[in-house]
C-alpha cells in the first residue's frame, strides 16, 4: 500500500507548467555552447562513447582575460567566520580569556541568524549559505551585544587589563598611556580589523576614548573594534589597477583575509599575516606556497565539508526513526532500526568520501564512482552489507554490483518511509549534478489530489500522476525528472538493494510486491537517447557527457564568490580554469585549489 503522506509529498513535485514536450525537453542537457550567453564553446576532441552513443560534448568556457568579472559589493562575515574571527582575535592574546568570552557570550550568539542557502539555479533547491549576504536587525543587534561583553570580559579586572594592554595600561603613570594604547592597536587592533592600522586610525581610536587608560574606556575601545565596519564586513579597497576597467589587484591584506576565509572560514594565521606583511603574498610563487599550505592544512577541511554538504542537498536527508514503531514501517524495516545516529552517519559517509577523494588524489570522476563504504556505524554497515570501518586504513569495498558510488549512497536513497522519492531525486540530479533549469510547478501543485493507488510500485504511482497524456505535468516529469529518479529504483527506502517492492496493509502485513524498473532514457545530454539500465549505467552516461563536470565547476564557484556566475561571459576565466582542470582528470584537490590561482580571486571590482 502507498504511504499516504509520501504521496502528499510527492505532491509538492509533481508538476511544472503547461508546456510542450519539446519546450521542455529542450532545455535538457544542453551543452553550455547550446546557450551564446554562458560563453562556453564545444571541443572538438570528442570520440564516440564505448558503446556506441554520441560523442561527449566537451563543454568549456570562452575566456577573455580583458573581461572584468563583476563582484558583491560588500560581504558581510557569515555566522560561522564571525565567531571564528572574535575567537581568534582573543584567542591570540590569552587563551584562557576567549574560553571565558566563549562562554558569556553563547546565549548571544544564539541570537545570530543562520546562513541561508542562497545563489541556486532556481532560487528554491540547493544554494550556498556563503551567499547569504542579507543584513537583519538582528545581526546588529547581535554584533553590538557581543562587543559591549567582549569590552566587559577582556576589562573584568586589573590582571586581565594587564594581560591584553600590558603593563603600562594598570601602572598609574598617565605619560606613558599614549605609547600602551598604540602598542594595543597596532596588535590587537591590527587582528581585529585583519590590517595594520593607519596613523589615522590610531588617531581615530585613541581619541574616541580620549586617550584614556581607565577600565571603562579601555571596555569601549574593544567595543568600537569590534563594532567596526573592517571587523564585520570584507572590507576590500584594492591595492592597485590591473589595466581593466574598474578592476583593481587586491593588497597583500585583503589577499590573505581572502584566502583564510575561503579555505579556513577564519582570520589568517601567524604565517600568512607575515608573508603579506613582507609583501611576499603579492608575488606569484609566494602567492602560490600560501595557497597550498593553507589548502593542505587540516582546517580545510571543515570548509570543504560545508561545500560538499550543501552542493550534495545533504541536509534535505529526512529523518529516519520519526516512523518506528508504526506497524508498516516496522514491517518494512525489520531488524533494521533507523537512529539519528544513522542519519548522521549517512552524511558523514558522503562527506568521508569526498575527503578520501581529495586526500588520495582521486579526479571528481573517482570521487562520483567511488565504491568504498564509510561505514562507521552498525546499521549503516549492514545496509550496505559491509564490515564497519574504524576510520583507519583502506576502507571496505561495496561487496553489492549495484552500488555504482555516490548516487546509490544511503544518503540520497533514505526517506525516513517506506517509499523512494524518486521526483527528488530527479531534481536534485537536474539541478545540482547537471546544472539544468526546471521549469517551476504550478501555483496549485501542491493541491494536487493523490489518488491510493494499491499494489502499484512507486515508479508506477509516479508515472500514473506525473506523465499521463496530456496533464500539466507530463512535458517536464517525463523528459527533466522522473528518468534521473527512477535510477535508482532498485534500492529501497534505507537505501537497501531490492529487486521487489513489498506492500504492506494497516497490519503490516505482506500483502504482494512487484518488479522494480530502473530502465530509462535519462537525457543527460540534449542529444543523447540511449537507454540507462540502472544507477551504474546512469553515472557512467554522466561522466562521459562531461557534463558532470562543468556543473561541478559552477557549483564550487558559486560557494566561493557567494553568487551565481554571470551569463555574460565575465566569468568564464575562472570557470574554464576549473573546468579545464576536471575534464582533464585532475586530481579533486587541484580542481579545489585552481580557484583561488585564477586573477579574479585575486582582484576587486568596483561598479
Amino acid at each position: 500500500m502507498a504511504d499516504p503522506v509520501v504521496m502528499r509529498r510527492f505532491a509538492l513535485l509533481l508538476c511544472c507548467p503547461l508546456l510542450t514536450v519539446a519546450a521542455c525537453s529542450g532545455r535538457i542537457g544542453e551543452p553550455p555552447s547550446a546557450t551564446p550567453a554562458d560563453g562556453a564553446v564545444p571541443g572538438s576532441d570528442a570520440a564516440p562513447t564505448p558503446d556506441g552513443g554520441p560523442p561527449p560534448v566537451r563543454p568549456t568556457f570562452a575566456c577573455d582575460p580583458q573581461t572584468t568579472p563583476p563582484d558583491l559589493p560588500l560581504r558581510r562575515l557569515g555566522r560561522t567566520q564571525y565567531i571564528n574571527t572574535l575567537d581568534s582575535v582573543v584567542r591570540a592574546v590569552d587563551g584562557a580569556i576567549a574560553n571565558d568570552l566563549r562562554n558569556q557570550v553563547q546565549s548571544i550568539l544564539a541570537r545570530f541568524p543562520e546562513d541561508h542557502l542562497e545563489a541556486s539555479i532556481d532560487g528554491k533547491h540547493g544554494g550556498y549559505s556563503s551567499a547569504d549576504q542579507v543584513v537583519q536587525q538582528q545581526h546588529l543587534d547581535v554584533t553590538y551585544d557581543v562587543a559591549i561583553r567582549a569590552g566587559q570580559v577582556l576589562t573584568l579586572d586589573t590582571a586581565r587589563i594587564t594581560r591584553v594592554f600590558g603593563a603600562c595600561a594598570t601602572d598609574g603613570n598617565a605619560s606613558n598611556d599614549g605609547m600602551c594604547l598604540d602598542a594595543f592597536l597596532d596588535g590587537f587592533g591590527a587582528r581585529a580589523l585583519r590590517r595594520p592600522l593607519t596613523a589615522e586610525d590610531r588617531t581615530f581610536y585613541k581619541s574616541s576614548i580620549n586617550n584614556s587608560t581607565a577600565p571603562a574606556d579601555l571596555a569601549d575601545l574593544i567595543a568600537l573594534l569590534f563594532t567596526a565596519p573592517q571587523f564585520i564586513y570584507h572590507v576590500e579597497h584594492g591595492d592597485s589597477a590591473d589595466g581593466r576597467p574598474s578592476q583593481f589587484v587586491l593588497s597583500p591584506w585583503e589577499l590573505a583575509n581572502r584566502l583564510s576565509y575561503h579555505f579556513w572560514q577564519t582570520p589568517p594565521d601567524d604565517m600568512l599575516r607575515e608573508s603579506a606583511r613582507s609583501g611576499e603574498l603579492a608575488t606569484e610563487a609566494g602567492f602560490q606556497r600560501q595557497a597550498e599550505r593553507l589548502f593542505n592544512d587540516a582546517r580545510t577541511e571543515a570548509s570543504l565539508n560545508r561545500f560538499f554538504r550543501e552542493y550534495l542537498w545533504l541536509d534535505t536527508l529526512p529523518t529516519l526513526h520519526a516512523r518506528v514503531g508504526d506497524a508498516v514501517f516496522d514491517a518494512f524495516r525489520g531488524e533494521l532500526t533507523p537512529t539519528g545516529a544513522l542519519r548522521t552517519a549517512m552524511i558523514d559517509d558522503v562527506l568521508a568520501a569526498a575527503r578520501y577523494s581529495v586526500r588520495n588524489n582521486e579526479s571528481l570522476t573517482g570521487f562520483v564512482t567511488n565504491r568504498r563504504s564509510f561505514a562507521r556505524e552498525a546499521a549503516l554497515a549492514t545496509i550496505y552489507q559491509t564490515p564497519m570501518w574504524d576510520g583507519m586504513g583502506e576502507p571496505p569495498l561495496f561487496s553489492q554490483p549495484e552500488r555504482a558510488g555516490l548516487f546509490t549512497r544511503a544518503a540520497f536513497l533514505s526517506t525516513g518511509t517506506i517509499n523512494t522519492r524518486p521526483i527528488i531525486k530527479g531534481v536534485f540530479i537536474r539541478l545540482g549534478m547537471l546544472c539544468d533549469a526546471i521549469p517551476a510547478p504550478p501555483a496549485n501543485a501542491a493541491g494536487t489530489p493523490i489518488p491510493q493507488l494499491d499494489m502499484r510500485t512507486t515508479r508506477q504511482v509516479v508515472e500514473a500522476l506525473t506523465e499521463a497524456p496530456g496533464t500539466p505535468c507530463a512535458a517536464c516529469h517525463t523528459t527533466l525528472i522522473n528518468p534521473l529518479g527512477f535510477a535508482t529504483e532498485n534500492f529501497d527506502a534505507l537505501g537497501r538493494v531490492r529487486s521487489q517492492q513489498r506492500f504492506f496493509n494497516e497490519m503490516g502485513m505482506v500483502v504482494g510486491q512487484a518488479p522494480v524498473n530502473t530502465r530509462t532514457i535519462p537525457l543527460v545530454s540534449v542529444d543523447d537517447t540511449r537507454e540507462s539500465t540502472d544507477a551504474v549505467t546512469l553515472t557512467r552516461m554522466m561522466v562521459e557527457s562531461n557534463r558532470l563536470q562543468t556543473c561541478f565547476a559552477r557549483q564550487y564557484f558559486r560557494f566561493t564568490f557567494g553568487r551565481l556566475e554571470e551569463r555574460d561571459g565575465r566569468d568564464n576565466c575562472a570557470l574554464k580554469r576549473m573546468t579545464d582542470a576536471a575534464l582533464a582528470g585532475r586530481p579533486l584537490a587541484e580542481v579545489l585549489r585552481v580557484v583561488a590561482m585564477d586573477p579574479a580571486f585575486r582582484t576587486r571590482s568596483f561598479q
